[in-house]
């Protein structure tokens, strides 16, 4: 098959129809409709059937658009392979990662890779896992530091990718030292239903695990910052719940964090298509976050076998 005429119908499936498609791709709506003709023969099935006004694939179609993006993963992954002999095993790696892995991991990772690998260069976009999961899918990013929860299942869409479990860390309740749980040493989520929040944008789980409790929580303040959570917090606003790995970066004075009673763990990871490994630039830095990793798992290890808590395997 040709793979132009793969790339017709990936953008086919994300846009919906062959004029968005062609818009996307710069061709006219009659070269992309003549692409897709071409494939559909070439398989020997309709790829696409219209729905309204719009496009669907067919289970023939969703089976090709998953192997394309394996296909175009390994081209890349060829492309990147030689660019690295050339410049013998440098290269630039495009990496995404959610918030406070930008704190913490990736800038270690980075100072460690220039001690290590000097030719090697890295680029971070910040992204919530289900962007950083599409970039990766994409080919827009060559690697991606993404999070999920221990009891969750697979993610949609990383059935054929490659995913390099890492380290878990716990989400803990951030207040000041003068607050009357700061004595404890975990809190339960219960306790708290009387206190004002300050809180993140993307807080699903948080208002599904409160209204389960039957109450509904007073959030006072939504702030994506880490800095800024923690200076709210610190003037009494209010109490806020992070990730662990967030305050390895900073804590600020005047603040305590307590463990979060019955609350799962968050599982840290690498997400990127197979063939990417065999990239060296791209290998280095799995090697460097991992061994990051690797120390921030230490780091927390102690504290928990204090509180009692068992030290989940790491990456």
């Amino acid at each position: 098959m040709d793979v132009q005429r793969l790339r017709v119908l990936t953008e086919v499936a994300r846009t919906g129809s062959y004029t968005a498609a062609a818009q996307a791709l710069g061709y006219t709506q009659p070269a992309v409709s003549y692409q897709m003709r071409r494939l559909q023969q070439a398989v020997g099935a309709p790829l696409v059937v219209r729905v309204g006004r719009g496009l669907r694939l067919t289970e023939v179609g969703q089976t090709l658009v998953k192997q394309a993006d394996a296909i175009f993963s390994a081209l890349r992954a060829a492309d990147q392979e030689v660019a690295s002999a050339v410049a013998h095993g440098g290269g630039l790696v495009r990496m995404t990662a959610f918030q406070s892995s930008c704190m913490t991991l990736v800038p270690r990772a980075v100072q460690q890779l220039a001690a290590t690998c000097p030719d090697v260069r890295v680029t971070v976009a910040q992204a919530e896992p289900v962007e950083a999961r599409r970039l990766v899918r994409s080919g827009e990013a060559d690697l991606g530091l993404l999070c999920d929860w221990e009891n969750e299942e697979l993610p949609e869409g990383e059935e054929t990718m490659l995913r390099l479990e890492l380290m878990t860390d716990r989400r803990v309740v951030v207040m000041r030292e003068d607050h009357p749980l700061a004595g404890r040493s975990s809190v339960d989520l219960a306790e708290l239903a009387d206190n004002d929040w300050v809180m993140e944008s993307f807080r699903d789980r948080f208002l599904a695990a409160c209204t389960h409790l039957g109450f509904a929580p007073k959030v006072v303040a939504t702030v994506d910052d880490s800095l800024a959570t923690q200076a709210l917090v610190a003037s009494g606003l209010g109490i806020s719940l992070v990730n662990e790995l967030g305050l390895h970066a900073h804590l600020s004075p005047g603040l305590v964090c307590r463990p979060l009673s019955n609350w799962p763990l968050r599982r840290t990871y690498l997400l990127l298509w197979p063939d990417m490994l065999e990239v060296a630039a791209v290998a280095a830095v799995v090697r460097a976050v991992r061994a990051t990793a690797d120390q921030a798992m230490t780091t927390v290890a102690a504290p928990r076998r204090a509180a009692g808590h068992p030290l989940p395997a790491g990456g």
